[in-house]
């Protein structure tokens, strides 16, 4: 696994940057040695791959990439802090009551930061059995638990270097977040090809990173992705040697283009869900003239559009999607029937509405939980949402269906706005964007609520609008 890559670099070049955070870079060999020093201090306390499944909350940014690569060490499966169902929590905070919690307190960590980091073997470990867990964003509800294998992992690694990190000896950024799939993916594949990680950078410290790094590699949301375009200053050459690679959400044909334009014309979509691994790749850009564009099928993955009886579509019509391949998962841990919705006939059924494109390529319509029925007329979220952001003055919007009472759901669209947008002009430049509108109430607010990844919670926009307008007088 990656942890191995990593000390072999810290053998054969030792002062090469390996991560990259926004207040210090550290060596390869300095963060084996950190990891060889965890790594022994979690073993005297017993873990090891007999512990379960690990969550682990650190005091520092560092320590939380340190203890990551520790538990791998020593063939530890480990679950983001968030997974309340994990069998063992470390945490440097005592909470009374609380069963099946080692606490790492201030002492702990001195005396293991004190210890010599001499090398500590890598643990044998069962390539099938689970290494890590990922959890969904919870965009259709409870976040649920995916569990990844070993075997697993190191194929998502291998593919994120042959796919996208080929060539590129420069960082590698991660803002989805290390316990992401493509957090996950691309730290495995930075550190096994011995470029830096670079992680926790905020919009304006990757805009500086630009000016001193010659090329790199950048996995982030559509919302960092605007967030980004709009720190980067008016007379800023961009990054056009970089590559970046959009996850997590649906990206707006209007944001394609402006980093096409301002940023770089290595701009790629990355579509895939926690069940699935990735699924789909290719190049932003074709968003701008077939909106809803998330690429071709990966290597080795399996796509088809089928129907409600299962049989697969014709090219052009519109179905549910559905997809096999190696990192595919069969199952939520913990769960019985109901992963057999999402989890039937050999395939995953991410839950995504979609039609291919004669050329093979693959456009998503949007998710069937997102799709609104107004007195028997359908429409989807996506196209209004994007027609939006098209404004110059809208930062991010949302459509969504709300309860009305004692009639039909209406349609409202919340925007966030860095100025005043009147609700006749933002509903004439819809219009004007030729956009098929049904009757829209609009809501303007400092932020949507949205998931791990970025992903829209429309449920909890639903619950805000009705609560808003129960205090209405």
């Amino acid at each position: 696994m990656f942890e191995g890559c990593l000390a072999y670099h810290a053998r054969m070049r030792p002062r090469a940057p390996a991560l990259i955070l926004p207040t210090r870079r550290v060596g390869y060999a300095e963060l084996d040695a950190d990891v060889n020093r965890y790594a022994s201090g979690l073993r005297e306390l017993g873990l090891g791959a007999a512990s379960g499944i690990v969550a682990s909350e650190t005091s520092s940014r560092y320590r939380h990439y340190v203890m990551a690569l520790a538990l791998e060490r020593l063939a530890v499966a480990a679950t983001p802090w968030a997974d309340r169902r994990a069998d063992l929590r470390l945490s440097p905070r005592p909470r009374a009551g609380a069963a099946r919690r080692i606490v790492l307190d201030a002492a702990w960590t001195a005396a293991v930061e004190a210890g010599s980091g001499d090398p500590v073997a890598p643990a044998a470990r069962d390539p099938d059995a689970i290494g890590r867990v990922q959890l969904t964003s919870g965009s259709t509800g409870r976040p649920r638990r995916v569990g990844r294998s070993w075997r697993t992992l190191a194929h998502r690694a291998a593919e994120a270097i042959a796919l996208f990190g080929h060539s590129r000896p420069g960082p590698w950024v991660i803002r989805t977040g290390l316990e992401s799939g493509l957090g996950q993916a691309l730290s495995a594949g930075a550190w096994a090809t011995g470029a830096p990680v670079a992680a926790d950078l905020r919009a304006r410290d990757l805009v500086r990173l630009f000016e001193t790094e010659a090329d790199g590699l950048v996995g982030l949301t559509p919302l960092q992705l605007r967030e980004l375009l709009v720190a980067l200053p008016a007379d800023h050459p961009g990054a056009p040697t970089w590559r970046f690679l959009v996850t997590g959400g649906a990206l707006a044909p209007a944001t394609a283009r402006q980093a096409r334009l301002r940023l770089s014309p290595d701009v790629h979509i990355v579509y895939g869900a926690s069940e699935t691994g990735r699924v789909a790749v290719g190049p932003a850009s074709r968003l701008e003239t077939e909106p809803g564009w998330v690429g071709w099928p990966a290597p080795g993955v399996t796509v088809e559009v089928v129907g409600p009886d299962g049989a697969p579509l014709p090219v052009g019509e519109v179905g549910e999607v559905r997809v096999a391949g190696p990192a595919s998962a069969n199952r939520y841990l913990d769960e019985g029937d109901p992963s057999a919705a999402s989890f039937r006939d050999g395939f995953v059924y991410p839950g995504d509405l979609g039609r291919f494109l004669p050329d093979g390529g693959l456009v998503l319509e949007g998710r069937a939980d997102d799709r609104i029925n107004i007195d028997g007329v359908k429409l989807w979220p996506g196209p209004i949402e994007a027609a939006a952001l098209e404004h110059p003055a809208v930062r991010d919007a949302a459509c969504f269906a709300v309860p009305a009472e004692g009639g039909p759901d209406e349609v409202w669209l919340a925007l966030v706005a860095d100025a005043e947008v009147g609700r006749e002009a933002m509903g004439a430049f819809l219009r004007g964007k030729g956009v098929r509108l049904p009757v829209l109430r609009f809501a303007w607010t400092e932020s949507l609520p949205r998931g791990e990844m970025g992903k829209v919670d429309r449920a909890a926009l639903r619950t805000q609008t009705l609560a808003a307008l129960r205090r209405d007088p």
